[in-house]
């Protein structure tokens, strides 16, 4: 019996043994991965906030590029318009103001009224097609004849 109860004994330490050491590597375990945990939160943070000064720096560019387009835009039409003001003003007769602003018109691209402009009518444009019209009796562009000219 006593080989019997120092088995059981022996049983019982090795258990006690095994929960304690259990127990330790939890805790050092925890702390590792809670040092490493806090580690990688503070670099999300961190990219977190450098990701946001990323916008706002692109949202400060586009901004300040929209504020100079107008204002390159503005004097572009004040020039335009000082341009029309000396060529009305300055033209010594009728028929050099009329090639003056014709020129002036042509440079524009608009059509000019004295007082105002107004706008290219883009309503008859058409959107680029990406395909071949097909004629009227014509092969269509999938036919194996369209495109091939023959001999007669």
């Amino acid at each position: 019996m006593e080989a019997s109860e120092n088995l059981w004994i022996a049983t019982a330490v090795a258990l006690a043994v095994g929960i304690v050491v259990g127990i330790v590597l939890a805790q050092v375990s925890r702390r590792v991965s809670g040092g490493s945990n806090a580690s990688a939160q503070a670099q999300l943070e961190s990219l977190q906030l450098r990701f946001e000064e990323y916008q706002q720096e692109v949202s400060t560019h586009f901004k300040t590029t929209a504020t100079l387009a107008s204002r390159l835009n503005r004097s572009y039409q004040d020039i335009q318009e000082h341009l029309t003001h000396g060529a009305l003003e300055l033209a010594p007769d009728d028929m050099t103001r009329q090639r003056l602003l014709a020129a002036l018109d042509q440079q524009d691209g608009t059509v000019r009224d004295n007082s105002s402009r107004q706008a290219p009518a883009f309503d008859s444009l058409e959107p680029p097609r990406d395909y071949a019209p097909k004629e009227a009796n014509g092969p269509g562009t999938l036919s194996e004849d369209f495109g091939v000219k023959r001999k007669s």
